[in-house]
C-alpha cells in the first residue's frame, strides 16, 4: 500500500478521529495492523489526555467574566478575590500555551488516548536514532477556521482578547488602590470581549470533528509508507522508531507521553514530524521554527540538509517557511530538548488546506505533494545514514 492508500483507509474506514475518542482508538488499531504486518512489533501506548483543545480556553475566558462580576459587586475585598482569580486563569491559560502542567488541564474531562509505536533496528551498530512521528487525531470545525477569512479574523483577535484580559486585570489592581465607581464602567468594555471570545470558544466546541484527511492522514499515510520500505531495507546506521501519536490537536499529549517513556532509550534522537502533507494544489514546506506562544526551532544540522535537498531537487517543489499561531508535535519534542524537523505543505497562498474544516476531505488531497514529502523525508533519511556512518 502506498501513502494515499492509508490516507483512503483512515478517511473511508474510520472517518473522523477526534482526540481520545473511539474513532481515534480505531485509527490506532488500523496503524497497529499494518506495522504488525510488516513484521514489526508495535506497542500500543495508552495515556489520559484532555479531550478538548477549546474547553481550557473557554475556562479562561469564564474566569475572567467571574472575575468581572465579582469586581462590580464593589467594595476593596471583592477587587482583591476578582484579582486573584483573574491572575490564576491568566497564568494557567499562559502555562497551557507551553503545554506545561496548569490549573485548567486539572479541571478538563479526560480521556483515553492511544498511541502507536514500532522501532526499526538500524542494519549495523546504531550510531543514530530517529523518530518519525505523525498524529492520528483529527481536530474540530469551528467557526473560526471555516474561511481564511475567518482565521485571519481569528489571528487578531486572539491577542487583542489577551490585551484586554491584562486591562480588566489592571482595572482590578486599579480598584485595589483607589476604589472608583468609574472603573465599574471601565471594566464592562473588557467584559463584553471576554463574553464574545467565551462564545467562539464554546461555539467550537460543539463541531462535529473533520474527516482529517489532510491534517492528518496524510502524515500518517507518509510514516507507514516509509515503514514499510524501511522494514525491508533498514538503514545501516540509524534506528528509526516509527510513531504514531494520538491526542496532538488538544495539546501534543500523545507526543509528550511517548518520550517521557522512552527519554533514556531516544538519547538525543532526531524527531522528524509529519504533518498535513497533502494539501491540495500545494507543495511540500520545511519549518525553520514554529511559535505558538514559545518558539520551537528546528534542528540547524536537519535544517541544512533540507535546504540542500530541496535545492538540489527543485522539482519536489519544497521550500522553507516560518510558522506562527499553531503548533505540532514538534513543539513537545523541542520543549524535551529532542533535535526537531517539521514537514508540511501549503497552497500558493502560503496557507494549509481546508485546514478544521468539513471539507479536509479525500477529494482535496494531493497524492503529488504526498509523494513529494516522501521522496524528501526518504533522502533526508539516507543523508541523516550517511553522516552517521561517517562517524565511526
Amino acid at each position: 500500500m502506498n501513502a494515499m492508500d492509508h490516507v483512503r483507509a483512515l478517511v473511508e474506514r474510520v472517518g473522523p478521529r477526534g482526540s481520545a475518542t473511539a474513532e481515534e482508538r480505531e485509527a490506532a488499531f488500523y496503524a497497529h495492523q499494518v506495522l504488525t504486518d510488516l513484521g514489526l512489533r508495535p506497542e500500543l501506548q495508552t495515556f489520559q489526555s484532555a479531550r478538548s483543545a477549546w474547553l481550557p480556553a473557554a475556562l479562561f475566558w469564564s474566569f475572567m467574566l467571574a472575575s468581572g462580576f465579582i469586581f462590580l459587586g464593589g467594595g476593596q475585598l471583592r477587587a482583591i478575590v476578582a484579582l486573584i482569580l483573574a491572575s490564576i486563569g491568566l497564568v494557567s491559560v499562559l502555562l497551557e500555551l507551553t503545554f506545561r502542567s496548569n490549573l485548567l488541564r486539572f479541571m478538563l474531562p479526560k480521556a483515553e488516548g492511544q498511541n502507536v509505536a514500532a522501532q526499526i533496528e538500524a542494519e549495523s551498530d546504531a550510531r543514530e536514532h530517529v523518530v518519525l512521528a505523525a498524529h492520528i487525531d483529527s481536530h474540530r470545525t469551528p467557526l473560526v477556521f471555516s474561511s481564511p477569512t475567518w482565521v485571519r479574523w481569528f489571528e487578531r483577535l486572539v491577542p487583542i482578547g489577551m490585551a484586554f484580559a491584562v486591562v480588566l486585570i489592571a482595572i482590578f489592581v486599579v480598584g485595589i488602590v483607589v476604589p472608583m465607581q468609574l472603573l465599574h464602567a471601565l471594566a464592562l468594555v473588557p467584559m463584553i470581549v471576554a463574553l464574545g471570545m467565551l462564545i467562539l470558544m464554546l461555539q467550537a466546541d460543539f463541531t462535529a470533528y473533520a474527516t482529517g484527511a489532510n491534517d492528518n492522514a496524510s502524515g500518517v499515510g507518509v510514516v507507514l509508507h516509509l515503514a514499510e520500505q524501511l522494514a525491508v531495507n533498514p538503514l545501516s546506521h540509524t534506528h528509526v522508531w516509527i510513531v504514531l501519536t494520538g491526542c496532538e490537536e488538544v495539546g501534543c499529549y500523545g507526543a509528550d507521553h511517548f518520550i517521557r517513556k522512552q527519554k533514556h532509550d531516544l538519547g538525543n534522537a532526531a524527531w522528524i514530524t509529519v504533518d498535513t502533507v497533502g494539501s491540495h494544489c500545494g507543495s511540500p514546506v520545511f519549518l525553520s521554527q514554529e511559535t505558538f506562544l514559545s518558539k520551537a526551532r528546528s534542528d540547524r544540522r536537519l535544517l541544512q540538509m533540507m535546504r540542500e535537498i530541496s535545492q538540489q531537487h527543485p522539482d519536489w517543489g519544497a521550500h522553507e517557511i516560518r510558522m506562527k499561531g499553531a503548533y505540532t508535535d514538534s513543539a513537545i519534542a523541542a520543549k524535551h530538548k529532542l533535535r526537531v524537523l517539521t514537514l508540511e505543505s501549503h497552497q500558493p497562498s502560503g496557507g494549509l488546506s481546508h485546514w478544521h474544516r468539513s471539507t479536509d476531505n479525500i477529494q482535496n488531497v494531493s497524492a503529488e505533494c504526498l509523494q513529494n514529502t516522501e521522496s524528501l523525508l526518504s533522502e533526508l533519511l539516507r543523508r541523516i545514514d550517511d553522516d552517521a556512518s561517517s562517524h565511526n
